[in-house]
This record gives structure tokens, C-alpha cells and sequence, in this order.
């Protein structure tokens, strides 16, 4: 009999390491089948024990131990793989259950049985990685026309090689849309792979990957990684500067990270890209050592017109010249698109007697103000809980009624758009107007297919427009600094860059700030002196990538946000963090407090991420003890 320890592949269980006992012949690395909860789960073996030596404290358990049903034998998932996913964890010092279930889709889970009995019979060599090559890491910026050229050829000498080649993207439209350009002449050896596509098509890919004697391309979001096809040389990961790479909610995970270990890991060449990478990626290019694939291009790659309109002395949703432009195009038969950061009416209300903001009560956001709302008319919406509150409202802290709507919202737009072009075809698209993917695209169709149309909308539209628009017009620049974020004037160029993008003839950007040096960088053309500054302050303000940040949040009341504070600063005395307490929301009768650590990166990496680097176990286990109130954030997008 023996006494086995194993990690289930199941999210939301306090403990990572669950107990069980066998008389089954049982390794650690097998698979096996246990029950949680009345519930069969796969689960991997991490250690195995003769029940003779481990009696004394079975005895001394307050619990029964339960039977393992059924040994699956050795894992499909390559070692490397498992040991990636534990590196991924330690890494980012969350529950190790809760990432294995992240990191690995459902689809392998319940198709288990059926991939096992494939893979025996594949004709893929499992246990090809060579210990004598080392994986190359290259950095590719370039325009997306000529990023797809190179990968096409990437592809075909991969092939040439007898090697496949992984194309991670972070969402399901980035993956349609390389699909659609990368997969000329190779239709029959290229499969997708997505969360969007149904378990069973997943299941029948993945069946035909490992069947399959000729080298493939998969085009997939970072999970599906785990795919036991043992013949990868080449891992691009695409859209690198995506924050759809993190996870949302626990664990909190950067599969940039997990990919990057991976490729690491197998000995595959690793390439980081983008129209325009991470400040973060590119400081690294000195920091670690990677290499550009060709020379790292910070050229705008636009052949149109950029016009910035600067002040006017009253205050116009669309200023006079952005309305000629928008009559001209539409009148040509010609569509135009307006993008607005947030989604309402006004993003933003004051009170102008004692200037307190409208917040929500339930989370502290700032209630965002709607002409409609779910079948209500004039009524403030709080975009992070939903919660709503009657548009006749007044201010909690000195309840006057005299407020005042700040910002330009999705519906401040469609309103002026509406009064100024009343016989045009107007859209909106945000998280509002569309609640998923299939209204998005239903939304875009419209407009695309309506000549002379105008279409409102957020960053969401980035991800369905297809074709390119005459005439794209930033509503208002300034609001894009209200996001309280270190990472904002990389975020800025991102958001610029991505409508020129979409864009065909012109782009008019409307501000109060002419000389904003971030858009002096984009009307230059050449953004390359102002990542130079960019990374200069970073290193002098000792923001990534020259060091890691690690930060620690606690929400609750007075008195448990007391000891929450005075736990984090006894036990991480020795980091000297940085702690905001008390400045934070204040949440009905709760408060939000974070802790700041700065580190050196090489004291907190990985050898595959960085040479010479490790995870500070002092520091790993202080946060590893803290219970689980507390939420650890490892390289955040922000600060607050």
C-alpha cells in the first residue's frame, strides 16, 4: 500500500497538494484519477510513499484518507511542459493548482483517454529536446504586412527541417486574423486553437496534430501550448504588447511569462513581436541579452495624414474641422470612426459645490453617466460592479444637486453625431452596446457593409474591424492620462497605433495639448527618441524593466486593514516596500491597502527568462505565508 501526493487539475481548492492512498502501481509524473467532492479528477503524482513508512502519521490524521480510482500511467503533457507550469507558478508565487487548471485546457482534460491512445501510436518523436541546443530569443518589431512576409518564410524552412511551429496570439480575433494571412498554400498543415472553438473540433484538431507525420503550424492562445506535440522548434509570440496575456481574476498569471519558459524549456527558438513591443522588452534587449530578428523598427507606417487640433476656447465634443472632415467623408460615401476611451455619457461627475466625485458605493469607482441603460433613460452605471443609481441623484457628501459631467463617453459622441448627421447610418460598439463577441461582429458588419457610416466606439472595436477606414478621429486625447497607470504613455502609442492601423487616408487627434511630447513622437513618425526617454526615466525612477515590482493587496475594514498593514510591514521589513494605506477608495467601510516591492529582476527571474537569475527564497516564502486575504501581484499593470 502506499501513500501518494498529487495536484489536481481542478481551480478553487484551498490546498495545492492533496493526500490519497493506492495499492496501484503508482510514479511520480503519473496521471491519475481521484475523487474531490463526489467528483472524478485527473490529478499528477508528485510523491509516493510505502504506507509502512509514512503509518505513525497517517494515525495522526483528523481525516480518512481516500483511495486513488484509477492510474493513467505517465503523463501525455511533456516533462517539460509540467515543469514550465511549476517554474510559471513559482514565478508569479500563486496556488499550484489553481495555475496547472489555468494553463492547461479543459479540452486535454476530458479527452484525455482518447489524445493517450493517439500519441502512442504517433509517429512524433516525444523526447526530442537536445541538452546541447540552446534556445535562441529574438525580438521582432516590424509593420504587420512585413511581420507576416518573414513568418511565412519562418514557416517554410521550419517545415524543411521536419519542425512545426507555434504562433501564439492572445485573443480569438488575433488568431483569425493571422490565420487568414499566414495560412495561404498550407491550408492542410495549419490548425487554430482557442477557447472559442467547441471541446469537440479542439479534441479533433489536436487528434489530427499528433496523427499527423508532416510538421504543422498551430495558431493559439498561450494554453493550448500544453499540446503533447513533441516537434516543436519555433514559438512566436505575436501581439507581445496584448494585456489580454494576463489572466483575469486568481491565478494571477502572465502567459507572456509561461511561453517564454516553455520555449526555454524545449529548446525552441523563441521570438517576441509586435508593430510596437512592450518598453518593458525592449529594455531587455540589453538587460538579457535577446537579439532582434532584423533591426527593431520605431517608424510609423502610415502613408496618410495625422492633424492634431489643439484648444478651442469653448468646449466642443467634435471641434469645427473634425465635423467638416466627418461631412466631407460621409458625403463621399466614405465611413468614419471615432474612438472614445470609455464607454456612457460622461466618464467622470463632480459636484461643483464642494467638487467631491460620484462615486459607487458598493466599490468606489466612479460612476460613469448613461442616456440609457438596460431599458433605463439617464442613469449612472458603475462599469466595475454594474451597479446602477437614478440619474437624478445627488452628491453623498453635501447633497447638492449641482453636478457637473466631465469626459467624453461613447455617448456623449453618438449624441453629437446624431444631432449634426441625422440622415446617417450611426454605430456604436463598447462593452455596452455589444455584451460579446458574436454582437461585436454582427455591429461591424453593419458598418462595414453601410457606405457613408459612422462608427463610435472603444478599444474593443480594434479587435473586429476588418477593413481599413477612411477617415478616424480621437474624440478626445486628454482623457487617455486619466488612467492612473506607469505603463500609460506605452498604453497611449498602443491605442494610436492601432487605429492608424484601421486607418486609410487621415486621423485628426483633438486635445487641449498641442505640445504633448507623446504626440510630437507619433506626428514625427519616428518614435524611437521617445522610448529612449521613456526607458531612461524608467531606469531612473527604477521601473521595469530595471526592476521587478511585486505588490500585495488587502481589502477590508479599519481595524483588519490596521493589521493587514502591520503585517506587511514586519514581514517584509527586510524589502523596505512601499505601502498605500488609507489614501486608497474608501469602500462603504472598507479600504483597500497595497503593498510595493521593488527588487533587483535578477533576484527575482528564472535562467530561461534571464542569465544568472533566481527566485529570492526568503522572499518566496514570506509571501507564500501570508494568508490567503492577501493578493499577490507579481510584475502589475499598476500601481493603486
Amino acid at each position: 500500500m502506499k501513500i501518494i501526493s498529487v495536484i489536481p487539475f481542478k481551480k478553487g481548492l484551498p490546498k495545492s497538494d492533496l493526500t490519497y492512498f493506492t495499492s496501484l502501481e503508482v510514479a511520480v509524473g503519473n496521471i491519475v484519477t481521484v475523487s474531490i467532492k463526489s467528483k472524478k479528477i485527473l490529478a499528477l503524482v508528485t510523491s509516493v510513499e510505502e504506507l509502512k513508512d509514512k503509518k505513525s502519521n497517517v494515525k495522526g490524521m483528523n481525516f480518512n484518507l481516500k483511495k486513488v480510482i484509477e492510474n493513467k500511467g505517465d503523463s501525455i503533457f511533456l516533462k517539460e511542459l509540467l515543469e514550465t507550469i511549476f517554474d510559471t507558478n513559482k514565478y508569479f508565487a500563486q496556488n499550484k493548482n489553481n495555475t496547472i487548471a489555468s494553463l492547461i485546457p479543459n479540452v486535454f482534460l476530458e479527452g484525455y483517454d482518447n489524445l493517450a491512445k493517439i500519441k502512442i501510436t504517433s509517429p512524433k518523436n516525444f523526447s526530442n529536446v537536445s541538452s546541447s541546443i540552446k534556445s535562441e530569443k529574438l525580438l521582432f518589431q516590424a509593420p504587420f504586412l512585413d511581420r507576416i512576409s518573414i513568418y511565412k518564410t519562418l514557416v517554410r524552412e521550419s517545415f524543411a527541417r521536419n519542425k512545426s511551429v507555434f504562433l501564439v496570439l492572445p485573443t480569438e480575433s488575433d488568431i483569425n486574423k493571422f490565420k487568414d494571412q499566414i495560412s495561404k498554400g498550407i491550408e492542410q498543415f495549419t490548425f487554430p486553437l482557442h477557447s472559442g472553438i467547441s471541446a469537440k473540433k479542439n479534441l479533433i484538431t489536436c487528434e489530427k496534430v499528433l496523427a499527423s507525420s508532416h510538421p504543422v503550424l498551430l495558431i493559439g492562445t498561450p494554453p493550448f501550448l500544453s499540446i503533447p506535440e513533441g516537434n516543436l522548434g519555433t514559438i512566436i509570440l505575436e501581439h507581445e504588447s496584448s494585456s489580454a496575456y494576463k489572466t483575469v481574476g486568481g491565478p494571477h498569471l502572465d502567459l507572456r511569462v509561461f511561453a517564454e519558459i516553455y520555449a526555454s524549456k524545449i529548446n525552441a527558438k523563441f521570438i517576441l513581436a509586435d508593430e510596437m513591443l512592450r518598453y518593458e522588452t525592449i529594455g531587455r534587449k540589453d538587460t538579457d541579452n535577446l537579439i532582434p530578428l532584423h533591426p527593431l523598427s520605431f517608424r510609423i507606417d502610415f502613408m496618410g495624414d495625422i492633424e492634431i487640433l489643439g484648444k478651442n476656447e469653448k468646449f466642443k465634443v467634435l471641434k469645427e474641422e473634425s465635423v467638416e472632415e466627418i461631412g466631407s467623408a460621409v458625403s463621399n460615401k466614405k465611413n468614419v470612426f471615432i474612438f472614445s476611451l470609455r464607454k456612457g455619457l460622461a466618464t467622470m461627475t463632480i459636484c461643483r459645490e464642494c467638487s467631491e466625485t460620484i462615486s459607487c458605493e458598493d466599490c468606489g469607482a466612479p460612476l460613469v453617466l448613461y442616456t440609457s441603460h438596460q431599458g433605463k433613460k439617464r442613469i449612472f452605471v458603475c462599469n466595475r460592479c454594474e451597479r446602477d443609481v437614478d440619474g437624478d441623484t445627488v452628491c453623498s457628501s453635501c447633497g447638492s444637486w449641482n453636478l457637473i459631467p466631465l469626459g467624453i463617453g461613447t455617448d456623449t459622441v453618438y449624441e453629437e453625431i446624431k444631432r449634426l448627421f441625422p440622415k446617417e447610418k450611426i454605430f456604436k460598439l463598447d462593452k455596452e452596446s455589444a455584451k460579446n463577441a458574436t454582437g461585436a461582429k454582427k455591429v461591424i458588419k453593419e458598418f462595414e457593409e453601410s457606405s457613408g457610416s459612422v462608427l463610435i466606439g472603444t478599444e474593443m472595436a480594434f479587435f473586429y474591424l476588418k477593413e481599413k477606414i477612411n477617415l478616424s478621429i480621437i474624440a478626445s486625447f486628454d482623457s487617455l492620462w486619466s488612467i492612473p497607470n506607469f505603463k500609460m504613455s506605452e498604453k497611449i502609442i498602443q491605442i494610436i497605433l492601432s487605429i492608424i492601423n484601421n486607418t486609410e487616408k487621415k486621423l485628426i487627434i483633438q486635445t487641449k495639448n498641442e505640445n504633448d511630447e507623446t504626440l510630437r513622437a507619433v506626428k514625427s513618425g519616428n518614435l524611437l527618441p521617445f522610448v529612449r526617454e521613456e526607458l531612461e526615466d524608467r531606469k531612473n525612477l527604477g521601473y521595469p524593466p530595471f526592476k521587478r515590482f511585486i505588490k500585495i493587496s488587502h481589502l477590508g475594514n479599519k481595524e483588519q486593514t490596521t493589521k493587514a498593514k502591520k503585517i506587511l510591514e514586519e514581514t517584509f521589513e527586510s524589502y523596505s516596500p512601499v505601502i498605500f494605506s488609507g489614501f486608497v477608495s474608501k469602500l462603504q467601510d472598507k479600504y483597500v491597502t497595497n503593498a510595493l516591492i521593488k527588487i533587483d529582476p535578477k533576484k527575482w527571474s528564472l535562467p530561461e527568462l534571464s542569465i544568472n537569475s533566481s527566485i529570492d527564497e526568503n522572499l518566496y516564502n514570506k509571501l507564500l505565508s501570508l494568508p490567503p486575504i492577501f493578493e499577490i501581484l507579481v510584475d502589475p499593470e499598476d500601481l493603486l
